[in-house]
């Protein structure tokens, strides 16, 4: 799977909980639809994104999936691969924990 820049920005461009549809795209260059809860950003090699393919079951955790990517290489390539994050591993499992306790905050460039 890849994100590409533009996914990227309509998640970014106005930052909200609840996240944003858009897409990510396979391998055979289409488009898949996801909502795209939030952007992670630990440093400028590492970063991820919460998500899950829609449609959207709510009120469920079940769905999510983490996929983490180098944020560096996305904003010189515009389009980066990304690598999904393991559901049975302690991070996967504090960054669903986090989200859904609203445990993070929003920083935005002006």
């Amino acid at each position: 799977m890849k994100l590409d820049i533009n996914a990227f920005n309509t998640v970014v461009r106005e930052p909200k909980y609840e996240g944003y549809d858009t897409y990510l795209i396979d391998d055979d260059k289409q488009m898949i639809d996801y909502h795209i809860y939030l952007l992670i950003v630990e440093s400028g090699n590492v970063a991820a994104i919460i998500c899950e393919k829609l449609p959207v079951k709510e009120g469920s955790t079940e769905n999510y999936e983490i996929y983490e990517f180098n944020g560096n290489k996305l904003l010189e390539h515009k389009i980066v691969r990304i690598k999904p994050l393991d559901k049975n591993s302690a991070k996967f499992k504090k960054m669903v924990d986090n989200y859904v306790n609203h445990k993070y905050t929003f920083a935005t460039q002006k």
